[in-house]
Order: C-alpha cells, then sequence, then structure tokens
C-alpha cells in the first residue's frame, strides 16, 4: 500500500512539475496542432472565421482587409514596425526595402 501512495505522490509531482511547451511568438497551425513556431521578428496571425487582412509588405506598407470570410488561417507576419521583403522573404525596417 506504501508503495501505491509513493507512485501516487511521484506521478503528481512529475506532472506538477512539467512545464507545457510554450510558444512566445506563436505558431503556425495545421489541422490544430502546432506546424511550426513563428521565428524571432515575428508573430502568429490567425483569422479564426473572418476576414483576412494580409501582412505588410514593401510594397504594401498599409494592407486593407480583403473581401470574403476565411477560416482556420494561420501565418507568421512581421512584427511592426518592419514589412516582409518580397524578394528575400525577411522582415526589414521600411527604408531598407529596394528601391522601385
Amino acid at each position: 500500500m506504501k508503495v501505491v501512495i509513493a507512485l501516487c505522490v511521484l506521478t503528481f509531482v512529475s506532472f506538477a512539475s512539467a512545464t507545457p511547451q510554450a510558444y512566445p511568438r506563436g505558431c503556425i497551425y495545421v489541422l490544430g496542432k502546432c506546424y511550426k513556431e513563428c521565428e524571432v521578428g515575428t508573430h502568429a496571425y490567425a483569422t479564426g472565421c473572418g476576414q483576412k487582412t494580409p501582412e505588410a509588405t514593401c510594397e504594401q506598407p498599409n494592407p486593407v482587409k480583403e473581401e470574403g470570410i476565411i477560416c482556420d488561417y494561420s501565418a507568421c507576419y512581421c512584427d511592426p514596425p518592419t514589412v516582409r521583403d518580397s524578394i528575400s522573404g525577411k522582415c526589414v525596417p521600411i527604408e531598407q526595402c529596394p528601391k522601385k
């Protein structure tokens, strides 16, 4: 009986001390599971079920919401004040965007 109680206590302690896997910048989700963590300088964006606002890019630094409803969309968007350079795929300050 003492062994059973000791095992229960050890099990409780192991579950209590386990830390859940956290993604401070968020994730790209596929079928409800984290597929890929957002890299440094980006954050998770998801629509739930609503209108999507495209990511700010060098070509369109102030995007507007798109028409229509989209569900379960997630992506990693550049943290403000940076925008996505479409050529390199990196997040850069607007001043470092390639000149047209």
